[in-house]
């Protein structure tokens, strides 16, 4: 497996769109300045990627005040690649493939049941199933999903795929009082094969649960920043 990072921007209110602009530099030291400021359209600064890369916080960041976290069921959005039936040829060279029905719900139903539990072992706070002052909502999401999985009518004799499936990892904070926007994280990557054909679902759920865990990670990187 191998992970590339992207500086792809997701905001929940604008439909999971780029929006950052360049901004003034921040009051805390965590926060990137020059050309590297950015600031999203709903007022989450970029920091300082020397630090954390890829991530978004308020200027104002303070998590000390949260002992529990709640979880808010996950999204997954894919991205949209039309239906075509394949030759072996275009089978062989196609830069990805359409993503059926089944399999989509697969990917939402195991990351779904994967980040729960990832979220359930964070060692900073307790898992709250009611909102409150000190609680934390954290909400994962998977967008711009594409797979390099061919559909099983592909028309080809190889038994093997090149890479599984590619998405924008984004984590979101908010205040489960106010519902207000504390932070955000996203990650770009894709799982590399080479992988049998045969194994793909087992593949499935390492890839959730691989997501799963690099979002919790990101809970507790962004919790050291709130906490300074």
């Amino acid at each position: 497996m191998s992970r590339r990072l992207t500086t792809i921007l997701l905001s929940t209110a604008a439909g999971l769109m780029l929006l950052s602009h360049a901004g003034k530099s921040g009051a805390q030291s965590i926060l990137a300045t020059g050309p590297e400021a950015e600031v999203t359209g709903d007022g989450l600064h970029r920091v300082n990627p020397s630090i954390m890369e890829n991530a978004w916080v308020k200027p104002d960041l303070d998590l000390s005040v949260y002992s529990r976290i709640y979880f808010v069921p996950v999204a997954v959005q894919f991205r949209d690649v039309a239906e075509r039936r394949y030759t072996a040829r275009t089978r062989d060279t196609a830069e990805q493939f359409f993503v059926t029905e089944q399999r989509k719900a697969r990917l939402r139903d195991l990351f779904g049941e994967a980040f729960h539990e990832a979220v359930g072992e964070i060692e900073s706070y307790e898992l709250s199933e009611e909102v409150g002052r000190d609680v934390l909502i954290v909400r994962g999401l998977l967008a711009d999903v594409i797979s390099g999985v061919p559909p099983d009518d592909a028309g080809s004799v190889s038994s093997s795929v090149r890479w599984a499936w590619e998405a924008s990892i984004v984590l979101e904070l908010r205040d489960s009082m106010s519902n207000d926007i504390l932070a955000r994280t996203a990650d770009r990557e894709r799982i590399d094969g080479p992988f049998d054909v045969g194994a793909m679902m087992g593949v499935t759920a390492s890839v959730a649960q691989s997501w799963s865990r690099l979002l919790a990670g990101r809970v507790e990187e962004v919790s050291e920043l709130g906490a300074e």
